[in-house]
């Protein structure tokens, strides 16, 4: 066609029409076109474009293997549609749901597979469950539609995906492969890392958090050595979830190099001896210059070394996490310190730092820590009174949102009743009536419609009688609407 186009522009007359980028099927015809040279290639243009339209011919094409039966239940046909009708509002019930479908064996039923591939492609929200759901069937088809082909998933161990897949093929064989045989995933990675682009190493490396243990060290300080820093990065944050790795035992003797306690009579205390420089080798492990508009240059090389350092390190030198973080230190260092410490145990999962960091900082608590709390001690802390406003206000919800449902019958009501204060404050209005509007506080009342009790519905609707201000008032039903939505959707599973 570019021949073609070269031709009308530049003009019959000053160059010829040639055919022979045509496909087969029209340079056949386009060579028996005789006449003026303008109405041949206007011609040839119009053949062109009718072979474009005509579709190809046919071809032969095999028959693929039938789909495997699923022998699990059919989800009824009315929660067959709120699950569409779910999906397509991405309505915050459906990590419960799921959850329960899956728990009673439900499929869904062969019609609705396609749709609801189409939604596992287009959003990864939900994508896991929807691929469990659409079970053995699903993965059938969706290998027939190259569109879908990155939601194919596979699951056995043949290294044959690893040595010839595309990149996100391997990325994915080596997740799936550490979570069931971590060994064999290593060792094809130590086979083909000298030859590995650098862009994907990265992403390789990073997979070996997944089931990380001591036999993944020599590959992981080999990767420290990388040309290229993504790499280096990743090998080091994988490193620091391994606290009995030589890289742990580095970073340790740089913390007890630059922090020592000094035993008083009434009260030890904590010191610390920032770095003016890092050597080559703490380089080396992932200590870099960082910049913080809080903190200096030096301060950065102690965060990242405690950060990485194995919290073992500190009940060896002090003891118990509580008496650790009961020591006094200099002013300015300890939101340092925990923030280096929250770190820490959400690499090592130490449950025990978090709950203590937890029980120190309360509604200040690092979120990525909030998941390793024990659930009774996030519900005891909203008992208590101390900060339900603050975890309620816009960007606080993070406690809450910690807490797995069915929320407790006295912590609901908590939540309601300072709703309802909010929603006096906004009733009264002011100058600062924009700061109680039902919007500011949407991340806590969309966790309500999939966390409260279904006895909620009764205080939502007396909320709703009592409000003087008509969004409030609507948002009270609103929300007891959508809990007794969500009641009778999960009662249809059962």
């Amino acid at each position: 066609m570019s021949t073609l186009i070269s031709a009308a522009l530049l003009g019959t007359a000053r160059t010829s029409t040639t055919f022979e980028e045509l496909p087969a099927e029209v340079r056949g015809h386009a060579r028996e076109l005789d006449g003026d040279p303008a109405e041949m290639l206007l011609a040839a243009a119009a053949l062109e474009r009718a072979y474009r339209r005509g579709g190809a011919g046919s071809t032969t094409a095999a028959v693929p293997t039938p789909a495997p039966d699923d022998v699990r239940f059919t989800l009824p046909e009315s929660s067959s549609a709120h699950l569409l009708s779910m999906l397509a509002a991405k309505a915050t019930l459906l990590d419960e749901w799921f959850a329960v479908a899956l728990e009673r064996n439900y499929r869904a039923p062969d019609h609705l597979v396609a749709e609801l591939l189409s939604f596992a492609r287009a959003s990864e929200a939900h994508r896991e469950s929807i691929l469990q759901i659409v079970g053995e069937r699903g993965r059938w088809l969706a290998a027939q539609n190259p569109e879908w082909s990155k939601l194919v998933r596979t699951r056995d161990a043949n290294p044959d995906v690893w040595r010839h897949g595309s990149s996100s093929q391997r990325t994915q064989w080596l997740i799936d492969t550490r979570r069931t045989d971590p060994a064999l995933a290593l060792a094809e990675l130590r086979k083909s890392w000298g030859t590995e682009r650098g862009e994907q190493k990265a992403a390789f490396v990073s997979t070996l958090a997944i089931g990380s243990s001591a036999d993944d060290q020599p590959l992981l300080e080999e990767a420290l050595d990388d040309r290229r820093k993504d790499v280096r990065r990743a090998a080091a944050e994988v490193l620091g979830r391994i606290p009995e790795s030589e890289f742990g035992e580095r970073m340790a003797a740089r913390v007890q190099k630059w922090a020592r306690v000094e035993r008083k009579l009434l009260r030890s205390t904590l010191v610390i001896l920032p770095p003016e420089e890092v050597d080559a080798a703490s380089r080396r492990d992932g200590i870099e210059d960082r910049p913080n508009p809080h903190t200096d240059y030096r301060a950065e090389y102690v965060r990242q070394a405690i950060s990485s350092a194995p919290l073992s390190l500190w009940n060896n030198m002090i003891g118990e996490p509580g008496k650790v973080m009961g020591m006094s230190v200099d002013e300015g260092w300890e939101p340092i310190l925990h923030d280096a410490w929250s770190t820490a145990a959400v690499a090592q999962n130490n449950a025990e730092w978090a709950l203590e960091l937890f029980r120190i900082r309360g509604t200040a608590t690092d979120r990525r820590l909030l998941p390793l709390v024990p659930a009774k001690a996030l519900a005891d802390l909203l008992r208590s009174g101390n900060g339900d406003a603050n975890v309620l206000h816009p960007g606080r919800a993070a406690i809450y949102d910690a807490l797995p449902g069915p929320w407790p019958d006295d912590i609901t009501r908590a939540v309601v009743a300072q709703w309802e204060r909010v929603a006096a404050r906004r009733a009264d209005g002011g100058a600062k009536a924009g700061e109680f509007s039902r919007y500011k506080y949407s991340a806590s009342l969309r966790l309500a419609e999939s966390r409260f009790p279904y006895s909620a519905v009764t205080l939502l609707d007396r909320a709703a009688e009592r409000a003087r201000d008509p969004d409030w008032r609507q948002t009270f039903a609103r929300t007891a609407s959508a809990i007794t939505h969500r009641k009778t959707l999960l009662e249809e599973l059962t």
